[in-house]
């Protein structure tokens, strides 16, 4: 045979032998899983050991360390025997029900023990015991973890059987009568929906901020922004609606994590009765309203059926002290109940800083509400003014024409918004510690402008302050500053205006 036959023969024997050892392979891995032997889906050997049905049980007994409980139930609703005004949690007895319904236990650990306390069955961690109205009760002793931490060693009432229960979860055998209370949340608030927030504290600047679309608050700042800060301020400024929606998003919600009393009558115990702190938040709660009689979008001309309608309301939280956990206690108006507020959602709605919502334009009028402005640059006075007239254009339509001036004569259009547009940069800088008085000084640069719609005009004088900064004085306490820079490239544009030639 020669060499090249006997290779090929090798190799057919080896692909040979591979085959039969991969089928052999094959038949014992089916037989195995047949077998059942390995197959993890018919390897739970536990039992039920007793069993209720969860839709007719209608009394619960609960007893651990923290509790010693007998709840019933009536008309679908589970009351307290002690204190049948107290509102109880109805998850939390659905998690006792579900220990005790239907009891699997992985195996029998002692059927006679002389010694129940090796156990932890002396004394049990928890007892669970539920009723039916036919007399059918079953009450489970809970009692220590096994030593491998694969479950808990359990015993039935009136049975010496102990039992390994792998299914109790831990948190469920520690329930407190305070933990079973139901709470009553906050609202949930559509943060767009907000249309005024108030927070005061015994310990730091009150803070007020409002949607003032209708610049009911607007002094000297800018009219078409939204939002006023009405405190810690003496009067109002106008905020930057972007800082604002962002503030707005820690309000959504207000979650207790437990009542601690469901009906005080001492708040004083909490530091309720004089609150260290309130928040109060006026929204709109929208729904659709059904029309009595259909109308027609005078728009699309389609039938309208409903209407969208804004329900007003309030929510008022008082904050207490702290608990031992740094925690607080609060309370909703009109509400007896204290809850327990945890400091990491708290603390974030009690920090409200205005300066930074503040909008740090000190002067941004839109130029097409402007009719008038003087300009006093160390006594040297300056106007800047556009004329409106309406005119029939060459089509015979109606059109508004305007004519920009510089000290009353005619001026270039982009010339004036040129320099228009360096005087609406100024900004404010920084907030000072107090109140600065600008008595016996004098201003360098005084804008005073008129603007349409309303009656008085709108002035603010810039005084010296320092190498960096200039006094911002628009008739209420100067409190800050802005960038000498600017104010000076202000000061420049105005003395450089080009006239039209």
């Amino acid at each position: 045979m020669s060499n090249r036959n006997r290779k090929n023969l090798i190799t057919m024997i080896s692909l040979l032998l591979f085959l039969l050892i991969v089928s052999g392979f094959y038949v014992w891995f089916s037989n195995r899983d047949k077998s059942g032997k390995n197959d993890t889906a018919d390897s739970d050997s536990s039992f039920v050991i007793a069993a209720l049905d969860p839709d007719l049980i209608d009394t619960i007994y609960y007893k651990n360390e923290n509790a010693d409980i007998t709840l019933v139930l009536e008309d679908d609703t589970w009351v307290y025997t002690e204190e049948k005004e107290r509102p109880i949690n109805k998850y939390y007895v659905s998690y006792l029900i579900n220990i005790i319904d239907s009891i699997r236990a992985e195996r029998v650990v002692n059927e006679n023990p002389e010694d129940l306390s090796l156990y932890g069955l002396d004394s049990p961690k928890a007892i669970i015991k539920g009723s039916q109205p036919d007399g059918k009760t079953v009450a489970l002793m809970i009692g220590e973890k096994t030593t491998a931490g694969d479950g808990r060693y359990v015993k039935l009432e009136n049975d010496d059987t102990v039992y390994l229960v792998k299914r109790i979860p831990e948190t469920h055998l520690s329930f407190s009568l305070t933990d079973m209370t139901d709470i009553e949340h906050g609202p949930s608030i559509e943060t767009n929906n907000i249309y005024h927030i108030e927070i005061i504290q015994s310990d730091k600047e009150d803070f007020e901020l409002i949607y003032d679309v209708d610049s009911k608050y607007h002094i000297a700042a800018t009219p078409y922004l939204s939002w006023a800060i009405l405190k810690p301020y003496e009067t109002a400024y106008a905020a930057d609606s972007t800082k604002v929606s962002e503030f707005l998003t820690k309000y959504s919600s207000f979650n207790f994590s437990v009542c601690i009393d469901y009906n005080a009558e001492d708040f004083a115990q909490y530091g309720l009765e004089d609150p260290k702190a309130s928040i109060f938040i006026e929204y709109y709660e929208k729904r659709n309203e059904k029309l009595d009689e259909p109308e027609i979008d005078p728009d699309t001309g389609e039938e309208i059926t409903s209407r969208t309608v804004k329900d007003e309301k309030s929510f008022r939280l008082y904050i207490g002290e702290r608990n031992e956990d740094g925690d607080y206690y609060v309370r909703k108006e009109g509400d007896n109940a204290v809850y327990i507020m945890k400091a990491s959602n708290l603390d974030s709605k009690l920090e409200a800083d205005a300066f930074d919502m503040l909008s740090k334009f000190v002067n941004i009028y839109n130029i097409e509400t402007i009719n008038n402005i003087d300009i006093d640059i160390n006594g040297v006075l300056y106007n800047m003014k556009i004329e409106r007239d309406k005119i029939i254009n060459d089509e015979g339509e109606e059109e508004i024409k305007k004519t920009y001036y510089y000290n009353w004569s005619v001026a270039d259009e982009e010339v004036f918004k040129d320099v228009y547009q360096v005087m609406i940069s100024a900004l404010i800088d920084t907030q000072l510690d107090e109140v600065v008085s600008v008595s016996g000084k004098e201003p360098v640069l005084t804008l005073t402008y008129y603007v349409e719609g309303y009656d008085e005009p709108f002035k603010t004088s810039y005084y010296p302050y320092d190498e960096s900064f200039y006094l911002i004085d628009n008739g209420t306490p100067v409190r800050f500053v802005a960038d000498k820079r600017k104010i000076d490239a202000i000061i420049k544009a105005v003395q450089e205006f080009k006239l039209t030639d």
